[in-house]
């Protein structure tokens, strides 16, 4: 139950970006209370703070939690999506735009999470047909 001084001056040593002073309080505050104690993993804990709108109050906390999430734990995580990003830029689609690319490679590598979402395809249906008049109609009513 003691606050981590060790790990601390580690992760300082690591991200000198940070604000070593700011990240020792706010992550004070976070140690005692409960309520941030009981998400288990720093991308509970920056959904916790997201939906709360505390970016504000624990900044560094932010950036740091942001840091830890966007880098891969593993070599594999990027292996994978660079094999990801072979499959999806083929000869055929080499004139994409990064937009597009992205966009193609985050459904790709996120592709659990669209299976399990209700009527994706529909609402992709939806949004298409929505943004301009088209000559072929998308949506039947």
């Amino acid at each position: 139950m003691a606050f981590p001084e060790d790990a601390l001056s580690r992760t300082l040593k690591a991200y000198p970006v940070l604000d070593g002073s700011k990240l020792k309080t706010e992550l004070s505050l976070i140690y005692c209370k409960e309520e941030f104690r009981a998400c288990c993993g720093a991308l509970d804990l920056l959904q916790l703070f997201m939906e709360n709108n505390l970016e504000e109050v624990f900044s560094e906390t932010i950036t740091l939690l942001k840091i830890l999430v966007t880098t891969p734990m593993t070599t594999a995580e990027a292996e994978r999506c660079f094999s990801t990003l072979k499959r999806i830029k083929t000869f055929l689609r080499n004139s994409m735009t990064q937009e597009r690319l992205n966009a193609l490679a985050m459904l790709s590598i996120e592709k659990r999470l669209v299976t399990e979402m209700t009527d994706f395809n529909q609402k992709v249906i939806e949004k298409f047909a929505s943004q301009k008049e088209r000559r072929a109609k998308f949506v039947f009513k």
